[in-house]
């Protein structure tokens, strides 16, 4: 504001001494041709050749000057405190707010009331505070998912080994295979979590090379049609006739494929149905597998693809996964500039898509 007002100051003075120059120098020329220019010159001082008229409109161009320059400095302020407000004010209101967000409380967020630059700084504030709280969530579940899935055979493993130490449990070959699955979970939970850092710190490159994608998912529905049979379920598999070539790294597409396959095996009750469709769709691979299973509600389908989400929390040992399968599946697809995405019907069953780019040279 002081800033504001003192550049009005500036101008309204300047203003005055240009006015009052040029007034005076007409001035002088009105006395000239009036006459008086001679005797002003002989005694050097022009107001003591001055008549009372002329004495009058120097003394009403003075009051003039100094009316309208207190009329523009009284609008010069206001205009002056209306701007400062006008911008001050909204920053205030974001200043308060990023220090709400820097004291730990995610739910700030600033009225957006304008459209210009700091209106934008508002919504974006209020973007960043909405993804905060995200990611936020996002971490806190992960962390708790890490803690739930080692906790377990951990547990297992410590009450098993104490038992045998102990003397109380004579180790067997049941024994030491039940102790072998424990490991071999942590193992994979190990691994899942290593490459999920990798793929999203960049750092897990693909190595990118045609592949037949039908060939592939005639290969991955071979190896799990066993795992269908054992419920009683019809795994089926159908692709256009002239699938083309897909430049893409093999051993990231098998993984995708096949823990959308188990996932839907998982969540398929006895006698169901999956179905594996790969077609070509522009410049896309479009792979969908599609299951009569249990289905998921609206409100968790824009979260399966997150880590360690269950729809069903209930049948989480009964399933045996570890949750990070469709967060796999997802980064997977990214790292090959693809992405995935999940339709469902509750109690009729779902599909997993993955989209993948036939050519990215």
């Amino acid at each position: 504001m002081v800033t504001f007002f003192v550049t009005t100051v500036a101008v309204i003075v300047g203003l005055i001494l240009v006015v009052n120059y040029q007034v005076s120098e007409n001035f002088n020329s009105y006395l000239y041709m009036s006459g008086m220019h001679g005797m002003m010159m002989n005694h050097g001082k022009m107001t003591s050749m001055m008549g009372s008229p002329e004495k009058q409109f120097m003394i009403s161009l003075k009051q003039s000057l100094l009316l309208a320059a207190g009329g523009m400095l009284l609008i010069g302020a206001g205009v002056s405190y209306y701007l400062a407000r006008n911008i001050a004010t909204p920053v205030i209101d974001l200043n308060r707010a990023v220090n709400a967000v820097a004291a730990g409380n995610l739910d700030a967020t600033v009225s957006v009331e304008r459209q210009d630059e700091v209106g934008q700084l508002a919504m974006a504030f209020n973007a960043m505070t909405v993804k905060l709280k995200s990611n936020t969530v996002l971490r806190q579940r992960f962390l708790a998912g890490i803690a739930h899935e080692l906790r377990t055979p951990l547990t297992i493993l410590k009450a098993n080994l104490e038992g045998i130490a102990d003397g109380v449990i004579t180790p067997n070959v049941e024994q030491m295979s039940s102790l072998t699955e424990e490991v071999d979970r942590l193992t994979k939970l190990v691994g899942e979590l290593r490459d999920l850092s990798l793929l999203e710190a960049g750092q897990l490159q693909a190595e990118f090379a045609l592949l037949d994608i039908a060939q592939l998912l005639r290969e991955i529905v071979g190896k799990s049609k066993p795992l269908a049979s054992e419920k009683c379920i019809s795994l089926r598999i159908k692709t256009d006739d002239r699938l083309p070539l897909i430049w893409a790294d093999g051993d990231m597409v098998n993984q995708m494929v096949y823990n959308l396959v188990l996932n839907a095996i998982k969540y398929t009750p006895d006698g169901g149905q999956i179905s594996v469709r790969a077609t070509a769709e522009n410049d896309m691979i479009k792979i969908a597998v599609t299951d009569t299973g249990i289905g998921i509600a609206v409100e968790d389908l824009e979260h399966v693809f997150d880590y360690f989400y269950r729809v069903d929390p209930a049948r989480t040992k009964a399933s045996g996964g570890t949750g990070l399968g469709l967060a796999l599946v997802k980064q997977m697809a990214l790292a090959h500039g693809g992405k995935v995405k999940a339709e469902s019907t509750l109690g009729q069953g779902s599909t997993f898509i993955v989209l993948l780019p036939i050519d990215l040279h």
